[in-house]
């Protein structure tokens, strides 16, 4: 099982990753099912569903539910 200290590093890797690519978002763990994805160039936030929990699921949720945005 994942835990929440690997996600939150995970997390901090993925935010790494968008900014070298020119995007730039803050992903906030908020519990153990929801992720926080703000847009810090425009300020928008919007509440990602994790229920999986495994760094990958996470992962794929955050991107299955905020690509529009990060993409």
């Amino acid at each position: 099982m994942t835990t929440n200290a690997q996600k939150i590093m995970a997390l901090a890797h993925f935010e790494s990753a968008l900014a070298a690519g020119g995007k730039h978002f803050q992903l906030r763990l908020i519990d153990d099912n929801t992720v926080e994805l703000t847009d810090l160039e425009g300020g928008a936030m919007k509440n990602i569903n994790i229920a999986l929990d495994n760094v990958p699921a996470m992962l794929y949720d955050i991107l299955r539910q905020g690509g529009d945005w990060i993409m």
